[in-house]
């Protein structure tokens, strides 16, 4: 991970597969929107993402903050039709469970 300036976040991992990494990743992000209102997550390296690792970051996030302010303050950028869908199953998962 490099972080490109305060808002910007690049996971420079071509496969992420880690609950582990993917924790330690979530909470850097909520530390980070403590003094920032929006993020943005350059996901342009990644060629893979585990459910595991996408539910333990995205889905967890969005079930932490709130889906609609996840979706305001969260930017995700780079991001493959293929990613895109992993990521989103598991917001919905996590999402309406919580709801």
């Amino acid at each position: 991970m490099t972080t490109m300036d305060n808002r910007d976040i690049r996971i420079e991992e071509s496969d992420l597969a880690s609950r582990t990494s993917a924790r330690e990743l979530r909470r850097t992000i909520r530390q980070k929107l403590t003094s920032d209102p929006c993020i943005r997550i350059d996901l342009s390296a990644v060629k893979s993402i585990s459910d595991s690792y996408a539910d333990e970051l995205f889905g967890v996030l969005s079930a932490e903050i709130g889906l609609e302010p996840f979706l305001s303050k969260v930017k995700i950028i780079g991001c493959s039709k293929h990613l895109t869908r992993v990521i989103a199953s598991n917001i919905r998962n996590r999402t309406s469970v919580a709801a």
